[in-house]
């Protein structure tokens, strides 16, 4: 087991945490069968784009444990998860995405922080004298000064959601918090994508991940500002669940 799968795990185990301190653990399990969709979603789109890499070892896809996990497949499983979820349980889409919440920033973060510890999403490699650097291994194990992307890229996320729920007046629409809080991601690592020095295939000389992120940006961040709309428009909404 390597450093990304410890600190990843215990993101998650702090987000599910999270989780079962509202309505009792009600979302419990929920919130599992969403995070192990996630992770399939993850391995998948890794495998899809790095098809090279299982020709003629097609098992070896199955083979998690290996590494070789992608962010915005995460996402995109996340967001199937949400939806199979609220069907099988005949509830709000958006009232389990805010329940469902408190998963995202552990998480996220973790991820983040795993990334840094185990080589992966490493930013490129600058002077050693270079005051603001961070000592990170790439791929290969090989330790240099880099650009300190994961970690700028964790205390943006941590900062963020502390400020989020902490200064942010209720009620709000639901769906709200979930909204912001996977558009804040994406945006993210949207940024972080176009600074990383880790190998990946492009496409229009831009990363693979980037265009995806593009992608994943519409449909998020266009959700939380018709939620938004709402919110103003109507100040006095439902509360959000607890």
């Amino acid at each position: 087991m390597n450093a990304y799968a410890i600190v990843v795990g215990i993101g998650a185990a702090l987000g599910l945490f999270r989780v079962s301190r509202q309505r009792s653990g009600q979302w419990l399990d929920a919130a599992l069968i969403v995070l192990l969709i996630c992770l399939i979603g993850a391995r998948a789109a890794f495998v899809l784009v790095n098809p090279a890499m299982f020709a003629g070892r097609p098992l070896e896809a199955l083979e998690i444990w290996r590494g070789g996990l992608s962010a915005p497949g995460a996402l995109v499983g996340a967001a199937i998860g949400l939806l199979l979820m609220a069907w099988l349980q005949r509830v709000s889409v958006l009232r389990l995405a805010d329940w469902l919440y408190p998963l995202i920033p552990p998480l996220a973060v973790g991820a983040w922080l795993g990334s840094w510890l185990a080589g992966s999403a490493y930013g490129a490699q600058v002077p050693a004298d270079t005051w603001w650097s961070v000592q990170a291994p790439d791929e290969s194990g090989f330790v240099a000064a880099r650009i300190p992307l994961q970690l700028c890229a964790a205390l943006a996320l941590a900062a963020f959601y502390f400020l989020m729920e902490t200064l942010t007046p209720l009620p709000r629409p639901s769906g709200w918090f979930f909204s912001l809080a996977a558009s804040w991601l994406v945006l993210v690592s949207l940024v972080a994508s176009l600074l990383r020095a880790d190998p990946t295939p492009l496409w229009r000389d831009l990363r693979v991940d980037t265009w995806a992120y593009l992608i994943l940006l519409i449909p998020f961040y266009g959700l939380f500002s018709w939620l938004n709309f709402i919110a103003r428009k109507n100040p006095k909404g439902p509360v959000m669940p607890a």
